[in-house]
């Protein structure tokens, strides 16, 4: 910002409602804290001060909507103002403003739409942010989420209306960011990914790499992981499979060929254990799965996008249409570098080879680990090299 130190960042972190965002930063807020000076701004509580000012003064989440579209509208120009100025007046050396994307809500009166929306290209340019993160979390998670929350669990949110409404958010930072000049960096992040993967991220100091690994077919990650733990030490490394889409899909798939149609249990394994989801009606992942389907490989593309490298870790000798495809999105469509780690006696086939610089795949079936190794000093050394980073 031209009125802020030029070490200062600020971020922008948003995304749709009920995805943990702010119970994130908060357990973020301790690691950040140790690197940084940092300033937190939870844009709702500003929202409420200038509520409270104009004589309500009770406004929380359940009853934000009950005042018109053009008074809120007030509120938040005015929250956002505030925000702005405080930052300009702090020494803070990272700024984090935290507010939804967007909002659904029931059709009525002025937001008839039943669409509210938390940015405004007015916003974005007022606050002129350094980065902006759609921080987004499991449908399954966020669904059991809503159904405790008793402003959401009003509506019946079902796993397709939280599809869409991932979905809007998503588009609408894209959107911003794109319009904006000039244009501005950002990011979707799922919740899933380590605090100090986090860290990293909103330190601004590390290449972005998107990891591709085989997914289908496979329940054991653990090298995998392995590899990601060495690599983030000098990488921030964006893992497509932090969002368990894929796991909807696999028990759907399963549930159709056994010719299951009422209920399914659903088993996700996460960072802090397994979580078993239950009594998912099979109505309603099949109203969703199609847009499930397909947000799977767009975000993931969008991934590539944003990251400066692709980094393919090859775990298995036969092909991945999704590797595949990630690799050829990489570089005929956005021109990312892809580095490929292929343990392996024989070479890949030779249509794999022709998207990928032969200069850029270590080979062989030596010591894993090793072979690891080698493949991250071949990025520590030529990352500064890429058209994509600087």
């Amino acid at each position: 910002m031209d009125d802020t130190s030029s070490d200062k960042k600020v971020i922008l972190i948003t995304g749709p409602p009920a995805n943990g965002r702010d119970d994130y930063i908060q357990e973020a807020l301790p690691r950040l804290n140790a690197e940084f000076k940092v300033g937190y701004y939870h844009v709702f509580k500003y929202i409420q001060e200038e509520a409270r000012k104009n004589n309500i003064p009770n406004l929380t989440k359940d009853t934000v909507f009950e005042v018109s579209r053009a008074m809120l509208e007030r509120f938040r120009y005015a929250a956002f103002s505030k925000i702005k100025d405080e930052i300009a007046k702090s020494d803070n050396e990272l700024e984090i403003i935290s507010t939804p994307a967007i909002f659904r809500v029931p059709p009525r009166r002025d937001y008839l739409s039943g669409k509210v929306e938390g940015i405004t290209l007015e916003i974005i340019r007022k606050l002129n942010p350094d980065f902006i993160v759609v921080l987004i979390d499991d449908l399954l998670k966020v669904r059991e989420r809503i159904k405790h929350d008793a402003l959401w669990s009003r509506m019946n949110l079902s796993l397709k209306d939280l599809a869409e409404w991932r979905q809007s958010a998503i588009e609408l930072v894209k959107k911003y960011a794109e319009d904006s000049e000039p244009l501005k960096d950002w990011i979707i992040f799922a919740r899933e990914h380590s605090i100090k993967t986090f860290v990293d991220l909103l330190a601004m100091k590390k290449p972005r790499i998107y990891l591709s690994y085989h997914i289908t077919g496979h329940s054991d990650f653990g090298d995998v992981q392995r590899f990601m733990r060495k690599l983030s030490d000098y990488f921030v490394c964006i893992d497509p499979y932090t969002i368990k889409d894929w796991d909807i899909v696999t028990k759907y798939d399963e549930a159709v060929d056994k010719g299951i149609t009422d209920e399914i249990d659903i088993e996700i394994k996460y960072k802090d254990g397994l979580k078993r989801f239950k009594r998912v009606p099979i109505k309603e992942i099949e109203d969703a799965i199609d847009l499930i389907r397909s947000q799977i490989v767009q975000r993931d593309f969008q991934l590539i996008a944003i990251c400066h490298a692709t980094v393919v870790y090859h775990r298995s000798d036969k092909p991945s249409y999704g590797v595949m495809c990630e690799i050829i999105h990489s570089v005929m469509e956005v021109s990312r570098p892809v580095y490929v780690l292929y343990p392996f006696k024989t070479r890949p086939s030779p249509f794999f080879e022709n998207f990928v610089d032969p200069d850029k795949i270590i080979y062989g079936d030596g010591d894993i680990e090793k072979l690891e190794n080698e493949l991250i000093n071949k990025l520590k050394s030529e990352y500064k090299k890429w058209v994509t980073y600087g």
